[in-house]
């Protein structure tokens, strides 16, 4: 609905004080970057217009329909017009779709954020066990996640590392120019619980497009992951899809320790966003860079 200029933020704080049952839903799966690290606003004053959610870094516009709706198609219509000619792209949704559906709607945020690659994952989202993110990241380009490993093994860190990554509802590739290292995580996966598994599969096996986890030698991101997990200093090649990529390392072993900081120095040269952990004595994660 049309609102006055001078009137649109006082009407946007009744708003975001007497929210309707499925905007108070929705707001619950979205607040606090709770989609793909996506950060939006309610009752965000547009001009003439309040918007019920944007999200400005992607220019999305989330509305929640009530039955009145129904009967303003015409007003609803001047509204989102004005606002797509401003470059935003306005997605509605039933309040019962809301209510029942949600993952309806956060799928479609997702495909619209994907489409417009600008998804910017929050720390704040991130495994409980793993350390929040320092310094200024880029504007482009994934994170990247240096592991320094001195009281683990690879073997007790990475199960852990997937069942977050999962829970995150990210897909992960773990990358190794080593096969019989694959073939030594394949087995770990399936058996490092005697009351759990991780489903994953290899690269070369049939459906590896479908597979939550995906174990590789190539460059390729056959899964669409959101997640890569280099874990004996394979190549990063093309980081473009991903959210965030860990390069985990044995500091124990010199050749991967000095391989590290190589590759260290080289993204930091080319202005990647990247964080450097070590673990504590008692084996916690604290930030070194």
């Amino acid at each position: 609905m049309a609102v006055h200029y001078d009137r649109a933020y006082a009407s946007a704080r009744r708003g975001r004080k007497t929210p309707t049952r499925a905007e108070k839903a929705l707001w619950m799966h979205i607040r606090n970057r709770g989609v793909d690290g996506l950060r939006f606003r309610r009752q965000m004053p547009l001009g003439p217009y309040i918007a019920d959610f944007c999200c400005p870094a992607v220019k999305l516009i989330v509305e929640a329909d009530g039955g009145v709706h129904v009967l303003r198609e015409a007003e609803d219509k001047a509204r989102d017009d004005w606002l797509r000619s401003k470059g935003f792209v306005v997605l509605r949704f039933p309040n019962q779709t809301i209510l029942g559906r949600p993952d309806i709607v956060i799928g479609s945020i997702r495909a619209h954020a994907a489409k417009a690659g600008a998804r910017t994952p929050h720390p704040s989202r991130c495994a409980s066990h793993l350390p929040p993110q320092g310094g200024k990241g880029m504007s482009v380009g994934p994170e990247i996640w240096f592991y320094h490993l001195e009281r683990s093994t690879l073997d007790q860190v990475l199960p852990g590392l997937m069942e977050k990554t999962r829970e995150r509802g990210w897909r992960a590739l773990i990358r190794a120019a080593d096969r019989r290292l694959l073939d030594d995580i394949d087995e770990r996966l399936w058996t490092y619980r005697d009351d759990s598994f991780l489903a994953h599969g290899m690269a070369s096996a049939p459906g590896a497009d479908r597979q939550p986890i995906l174990l590789t030698e190539s460059l390729e991101n056959p899964n669409g992951a959101q997640a890569l997990f280099i874990v004996d200093g394979s190549e990063l090649g093309d980081t473009g899809g991903f959210d965030r990529c860990f390069i985990i390392f044995d500091g124990r072993d010199e050749a991967a320790l000095s391989g590290a900081r190589v590759r260290w120095k080289t993204l930091k040269d080319q202005g990647a966003a990247l964080a450097y952990w070590k673990q504590s004595p008692e084996g916690r994660w604290e930030k070194a860079a």
